[in-house]
């Protein structure tokens, strides 16, 4: 019996799948409805249960989480835009190829079973914080007037890179929104968003770069890319406020009104999360971030909503889920992908990574996703093919983890076909080369200095090789 599940089960729910992106794709004129963001939403839900009993049990095959996603996914596909289904596409295409090809050659069927997973703990770690979302929308004082003048915008750079560590992409609109509903949100108050969003990126463990960070590099510690991304991330900020306070218009530019004592959330459940891995570490990171974020915002309902925190809590697994629908489907899409290029390498011996990767072979890293990046490629997708690729050569996993995070960094930051810059650009009406000609400083500031911190961890721990 063991055989024959091992054997023609995989097929059979790969075949299943197919059948349902295709038929899904083909029905692509369809907009999501209601019904179908309330049913997504308890679908994914339910991936989230069954993620976090897994990790806790061996009651449930991990990649049976991945499964929820996956149909999840083909109800959501239709609803993406034209350039987010073009590339999802692609990289199903891809990855579906690579991965029949592959066991067609005899690849290992774990193979298949990493593509039912879904990256299933990255996107059960993005609806979690999603939960976040409550706490920052009801907290936003919109009558409030909005200071003016270079500590405004100082302030609103750091308050906004503390709730964008936690609360991701929602930290720029909700800022963004609440700056153009004073007047019409310049160019340097565009690249200031930029900046407070993207730096997270380094450090931020409720960042999805932190969470695929730590799946491509197997081994790597939350602890040890923390205590290295902090310091790169204030030698951002303060790299940005510096640029801030030389500017003209300076002080006549409005900021955020970001008290002090609402940045405790953020602060608070990032030590909850470190301090928890520290304590159990056989945890995945993502999982306790999940968990966290979810056990916090329904606390902070009960208490200050009572009963009927339930229903708010209820609303946004039927409406706020959904959301995060883009997110959900590239993830699944690079997670078919990854399998699929592993799939076909191993089959054919081929091995692509260098000899030994070390300080050189991470600044070249970098500079390889951040022009990936340029070109528009999603860090999610070259992120995920670094971590394939490199990971067999690799004996420090924590230097591959730093050097994704980079280059996700940077790539988000610098690249007009990002994500948060596109939309900066269109909600803002932002023009990308005004951004591109406020970053070129920053680029080879940030870069030079991530090449210096690689070089130093190495020296540091004693993994130079001269």
């Amino acid at each position: 019996m063991k055989n024959t599940i091992a054997g023609y089960h995989p097929y059979l729910l790969v075949m299943i799948l197919t059948v349902g992106v295709g038929y899904f794709i083909y029905r692509g004129r369809f907009e999501m409805k209601e019904k179908i963001a309330n049913v997504c939403g308890w679908m994914l839900m339910l991936s989230l249960s069954i993620s976090v009993i897994s990790a806790f049990s061996d009651l449930v095959p991990v990649y049976w989480a991945g499964i929820p996603v996956w149909l999840a996914s083909c109800f959501l596909l239709p609803s993406l835009k034209t350039t987010q289904k073009r590339q999802i596409f692609i990289l199903l295409g891809v990855g579906l190829a690579g991965l029949l090809f592959g066991l067609l050659n005899h690849a290992d069927f774990t193979y298949i079973f990493k593509a039912m997973e879904a990256n299933q703990k990255v996107i059960n770690m993005l609806i979690g914080v999603g939960f976040l979302k409550i706490f920052a929308t009801e907290n936003i004082r919109t009558q409030e007037s909005l200071p003016k003048g270079k500590g405004a915008l100082l302030r609103t750079l750091l308050g906004t890179h503390l709730f964008g560590a936690v609360l991701n992409m929602s930290s720029v609109i909700i800022v963004g929104d609440r700056l153009a509903s004073q007047s019409r949100v310049t160019p340097l108050q565009g690249i200031l968003l930029l900046r407070a969003f993207c730096i997270c990126a380094f450090w931020s463990p409720f960042f999805a770069a932190m969470g695929l960070a730590l799946l491509s590099s197997p081994g790597a510690q939350l602890s040890t890319l923390v205590l290295y991304g902090i310091p790169i991330s204030i030698a951002g900020i303060a790299f940005s406020a510096w640029e801030i306070t030389r500017q003209p218009d300076v002080r006549e530019l409005h900021g955020y009104p970001i008290a002090i004592h609402s940045l405790w959330m953020p602060c608070l459940l990032a030590f909850i999360v470190i301090g928890m891995h520290e304590w159990q570490p056989q945890i995945s990171v993502l999982t306790l971030v999940t968990l966290t974020a979810i056990i916090f915002t329904f606390i902070w309902l009960m208490t200050t909503h009572g009963i009927r925190g339930l229903f708010r809590f209820r609303q946004h697994i039927e409406s706020g889920i959904a959301g995060s629908a883009g997110e959900v489907v590239l993830f699944a899409a690079a997670a078919l992908l990854a399998a699929g290029v592993a799939a076909t390498l191993s089959s054919l011996n081929i091995q692509l990574a260098p000899t030994h990767f070390g300080p050189m072979e991470a600044s070249i890293t970098v500079l390889i996703l951040v022009g990936l990046a340029m070109t528009g490629m999603h860090p999610v997708t070259s992120v995920v093919l670094a971590g394939s690729l490199l990971s067999p050569s690799v004996s420090d996993p924590n230097l591959l983890g730093m050097t994704l995070l980079m280059g996700w960094s940077l790539g988000i930051g610098l690249s007009p076909f990002s994500g948060v810059q596109l939309s900066i650009q269109s909600r803002y009406e932002i023009s990308a080369i005004s951004l591109l000609k406020m970053n070129w400083r920053y680029a080879i500031t940030m870069l030079f200095l991530c090449f210096a911190l690689l070089w130093f961890y190495t020296f540091h721990t004693g993994g130079l090789i001269l």
